[in-house]
This record gives C-alpha cells, sequence and structure tokens, in this order.
C-alpha cells in the first residue's frame, strides 16, 4: 500500500513542478519556480518527517521527492556557468540551498 500512496504522490508532485517551472520561466530569466517548488518541498519534508504516520509519509515522500529537483537545478547551474552569468548561478545555488535548508529547518521546528 505504501508503494501506491508513493506513486500517486509522484503523479501529483511532478506535474506540479512542471508547471510550476512553466509559469514563472515564461516571466523571468531566474529560475525562480524550481527554488519555488525546492523550498516548499524541504518546508513538507521536514514538517512531515517529525510526524509517526508511515502512509502518509510515504505519499508526502513521493509528492515530494517528484516535486522538488536537484536536476533540475543543476542543469540550471550548467546552463548559468556556459551563458557566464555567474552573479546569477551563484544567487541561485545559495538561495536553493540557504532557502531549502532554512525551510526544512522550519519545518521540523513547527511540530
Amino acid at each position: 500500500m505504501r508503494l501506491v500512496f508513493f506513486i500517486i504522490g509522484s503523479g501529483i508532485g511532478a506535474p506540479l513542478r512542471y508547471l510550476v517551472d512553466r509559469y514563472f520561466r515564461s516571466r523571468t530569466n531566474f529560475p525562480l519556480g524550481i527554488l519555488i517548488v525546492n523550498v516548499a518541498g524541504s518546508f513538507i519534508l521536514g514538517y512531515i518527517s517529525t510526524k509517526d504516520a508511515v502512509n502518509s509519509s510515504f505519499l508526502l515522500m513521493g509528492f515530494c521527492g517528484a516535486l522538488t529537483s536537484w536536476s533540475a537545478l543543476a542543469l540550471d547551474q550548467e546552463n548559468e556557468f556556459a551563458n557566464k552569468k555567474y552573479l546569477q548561478m551563484f544567487l541561485n545555488l545559495a538561495a536553493n540551498m540557504f532557502f531549502g535548508l532554512g525551510a526544512a529547518y522550519i519545518g521540523v521546528r513547527l511540530f
């Protein structure tokens, strides 16, 4: 049953990440959509990691795992480097790390 929850969560998280990313990429040159989903997913994972609900954890792990994207961040970093957008590359990585870790910390502390 946990696998079913994981699959359902993944089926929701991945399309949501795609839609958020596409929405913000059409409005800004900064990969804001990936930053938003990474921070939101980090917060949710931090919050849920303190719970003892196994089935909801698997659903949220599937959801958050599909929602967040290290590979999209890495691709953005490579593109920014190739286009010599070094400041944007640094700010993008720093924002994902700082706000992602901060969101996870806040999520854990809310329990």
